[in-house]
């Protein structure tokens, strides 16, 4: 049977995904969300032209009259609003983020200035405007400032913040149910884990759900018998991806698709990809379903280049594709085969270099790698020096 095409199948897997409901939640609740609408100010920032220094305030206009006296008429601290108008020859006392008083046009820093009873004397000349941060400066009322389908980082929840708004409409987050399988799993530090097989990839890819903006439960480890499989698996059902790690291949003990055969509306199963063929993609009832295979880093590998996809598609994340750029490989390739090809690599200064260990049952080679060196099915032989395509690893 031929091997489905790995783009292909991605755009399998996103192709029935719709964004999640929109909803509303407090702003510091909302890292990592996806802003579900434009988000426009509600203010000016600053709310009036504010002094970006301590120092004084004055009108240029009193320069020409006496620079060695300008009378100190007044403080306003940050905060405070002065209704008083700045004559000629006066100076106000401001700090950084006090109004403006009309009539001044001007801060002098304090570091620029001689104070004598209450008297202020320049040390250098002055300029109009300096020290000023105008009316505006940084975002206006009705400014459109952070648009829909932006994933919401700190910097994006100060923002939101500054221009008045206690509360964002964000969509809601996808839900993953994960479970592992296999007769030889155990957890970590479980009585003799030490002399067996222990279940790793259920923790690092609960916290990749997590870190792209998922939800995430672990329901534990089914054993390698169809009653196991299935009742475990189809009590995920309200879960938007049900994902199955092992399994997944043709062996006397992978048992995911036989264990679910009626009630999976089966996609596709085995792709041409290199580590990951025997991947399995439906739906059950509502629920997508991602049978991932057994062997670590074959897991994490499909969980980058498909999971991830589908929770953006959930998010309606904007931007859902993975960045290619070129590299110069500092050693010899051989041709490639009919399977699209992810070689765990480190890249550095402009080259890349593939670990000599592709085994996909390596998770200490993934955890050193940097990006992934793809190679297109059937990519001819590349000597050193030539140009590669990698992508970022992100897990």
């Amino acid at each position: 049977m031929k091997l489905l095409n790995l783009q292909k199948a991605i755009a399998i897997c996103i192709n029935d995904i719709r964004p999640k409901k929109k909803i509303s939640l407090k702003i510091e609740e909302c890292l990592n969300r996806i802003l579900s609408d434009d988000l426009v100010s509600r203010k000016n920032a600053p709310p009036y032209d504010v002094s970006a220094m301590d120092g004084y305030a004055i009108n240029i206009k009193s320069l020409k009259y006496d620079l060695n006296s300008l009378k100190i008429s007044g403080v306003i601290p940050a905060g405070k609003k002065s209704k008083r108008t700045l004559q000629t020859g006066e100076a106000i006392r401001l700090f950084t983020g006090s109004e403006l008083p009309k009539g001044a046009n001007t801060v002098i820093i304090q570091e620029n200035v001689k104070i004598n009873a209450n008297k202020i004397t320049l040390n250098n000349s002055a300029q109009k405007f300096q020290n000023i941060r105008k009316k505006g400066l940084d975002f206006k009322l009705g400014d459109t400032l952070i648009k829909k389908g932006t994933q919401l980082k700190p910097k994006h929840i100060s923002l939101s913040a500054a221009m008045n708004y206690r509360k964002l409409s964000v969509f809601e987050k996808p839900s993953v149910a994960i479970i592992s399988t296999g007769n030889e799993l155990v957890k970590p530090e479980t009585a003799g884990a030490e002399n067996k097989i222990i279940s790793s990839n259920n923790y690092g890819i609960k916290t990749y759900v997590e870190y792209l903006g998922g939800t995430a439960v672990d329901l534990g480890i089914a054993r390698d018998n169809i009653q196991s499989l299935q009742k475990k698996i189809l009590s995920a059902n309200k879960f938007d991806i049900i994902l199955t790690i092992g399994g997944a291949s043709v062996g006397a003990y992978d048992l995911v698709k036989e264990s679910i055969k009626e009630d999976l509306n089966l996609k596709f199963w085995k792709i041409a990809m290199r580590p990951g063929k025997p991947l399995i993609f439906g739906h059950i009832e509502n629920s997508c379903f991602l049978g991932l295979p057994g062997n670590p880093v074959s897991a994490l590998v499909c969980c980058q280049l498909f999971l991830k996809p589908m929770i953006n598609k959930f998010m309606n994340l904007a931007d859902n594709k993975e960045e290619f750029i070129e590299s110069k490989i500092l050693v010899d390739l051989n041709k490639n085969d009919e399977r699209e090809e992810y070689l765990r690599a480190v890249y550095k200064d402009g080259f890349v270099k593939p670990n000599k260990n592709q085994d996909s049952s390596s998770l200490n080679v993934l955890s050193q790698s940097n990006v992934f060196i793809v190679r297109k099915p059937f990519d001819p032989a590349k000597k050193r020096g030539d140009l590669v395509k990698i992508i970022k690893i992100d897990l």
